[in-house]
């Protein structure tokens, strides 16, 4: 017995397998049924349930359990053990007589083209894909963990499916090849394997990188690679106003004054350019999304991953500015305290990047623009209640740097 897939996230799933799986493959179906033997159909198993997948993993190669490994962390409940226990399940022969539900792909023409054909030809080996899921929201692509018929992981395939996220996948397809050759040595970022387009997807295939329940990241060697990625960038000092970043950022802010709270941007904007303009600054690289969900730690070297925001030259420390910001929730009760606690550590993390004294508050006020212009177009493409809060706040504590310092600092409206 078959049914479709009614919630939001089940529904997500759907669809992305419908662009995986396109016509004349069938429509996606929710089943606790086997597969027929000797059916061309593809059947992927809904993690954690069929009410809010965030895995689709084969349901026919026992390798793929290694999937299981991506399940939320601590504080969802699939922690380490409880995550290990699952991927041992799962692997099972047992397993496939429990009726876990699966999402179904219909295949009945030999001829019918899909993302496992077309990864199949560019990587001349036999490919079959995972899915990572993620939350759904704007600048979500679908990720795929790519296995070989024998379950060994390949590679992962970013898949980009509009207007946003296929830009956001060149972008990174361009800055993981400028890494490449420029080799560095804090650091390993994923190899480009191929890169092109399908069925009107962008799709780019990386190398894997280590990744899981390894130690945390010292704070040592998240610092040390930030600084190797600002000097990929050939840092150079010059004024604001004179610079290409500032350049970049205002025509931004002028391309989305159709949008609503862009007035906002704009206006400060402007404050920056007659204040600052003048100000020297000195730019370099960042990663663009530095955040302890890109990074981990193998054998004693930081693997660092998801380079799309990569850009050559910004104003340094923006790195460690956005790490450090993700500790701010605007949703939660605790956002004030949490805003005052993220203030009063700027100076600590620009400094350990060698950010001059001098630059810090210009730093910060630019970082802020970044990011509200960052939100805003992803606001041009769909909006989620939780991006609409950050959308907001960054704005707000833009303001309140630019026009009440004084109070700002001290995380007060």
């Amino acid at each position: 017995m078959s049914a479709e897939l009614v919630s939001p996230s089940g529904s997500y799933a759907a669809e992305v397998a419908r662009l995986l799986w396109p016509a004349p493959w069938g429509t996606p179906q929710l089943t606790r049924a086997r597969r027929p033997a000797g059916s061309s159909h593809r059947d992927v198993y809904l993690f954690p349930s069929d009410t809010n997948p965030r895995l689709l993993v084969p349901a026919d190669l026992p390798g793929s359990s290694v999937m299981i490994r991506r399940l939320g962390g601590s504080r969802s409940g699939w922690a380490g053990p409880a995550r290990r226990v699952l991927e041992r399940t799962v692997r099972s022969r047992a397993f496939p007589l429990l009726g876990w539900p699966r999402l179904r792909v219909q295949g009945d023409d030999p001829d019918a083209d899909s993302i496992e054909r077309h990864l199949t030809a560019a990587l001349g080996a036999e490919v079959r894909v995972g899915v990572l899921l993620g939350t759904r929201r704007v600048n979500q692509k679908p990720v795929l963990q790519l296995f070989g018929a024998d379950g060994a992981v390949l590679g992962y395939a970013k898949i980009g499916h509009n207007e946003l996220t296929s830009a956001l996948v060149r972008r990174e397809a361009a800055a993981l090849t400028a890494l490449a050759a420029a080799q560095p040595q804090r650091f390993r970022a994923p190899r480009v394997l191929h890169h092109d387009s399908w069925g009107g997807l962008e799709v780019l295939v990386m190398s894997p990188l280590a990744s899981g329940d390894g130690p945390r990241v010292p704070r040592t060697a998240r610092i040390a690679a930030a600084g190797e990625v600002i000097r990929l960038g050939n840092p150079t000092t010059t004024t604001l106003g004179q610079s290409a970043y500032f350049t970049r950022l205002v025509a931004r802010a002028l391309g989305l004054t159709q949008l609503d709270g862009a007035d906002r941007l704009l206006d400060c904007v402007e404050v920056l350019a007659q204040r600052h303009g003048g100000d020297a600054l000195t730019f370099g690289g960042w990663h663009g999304d530095w955040g302890h969900w890109n990074m981990a730690m193998s054998q004693g070297v930081l693997q660092v991953w998801d380079w799309e925001r990569h850009e050559p030259d910004v104003p340094l420390g923006f790195d460690e500015l956005h790490f450090a910001a993700q500790s701010v929730r605007p949703e939660e009760r605790a956002a004030g305290e949490q805003e005052r606690a993220f203030l009063a550590a700027c100076d600590a993390h620009l400094a350990r990047l060698d950010v001059p004294s001098g630059q810090h508050r210009l730093t910060l006020l630019l970082y802020l623009a970044e990011m509200s212009a960052r939100y805003l177009e992803a606001l041009r493409h769909g909006a989620t209640p939780v991006l609409r809060l950050r959308t907001d706040w960054v704005a707000s504590l833009l303001e309140r740097q630019l026009h009440h310092p004084g109070h700002a600092r001290n995380g007060e409206s």
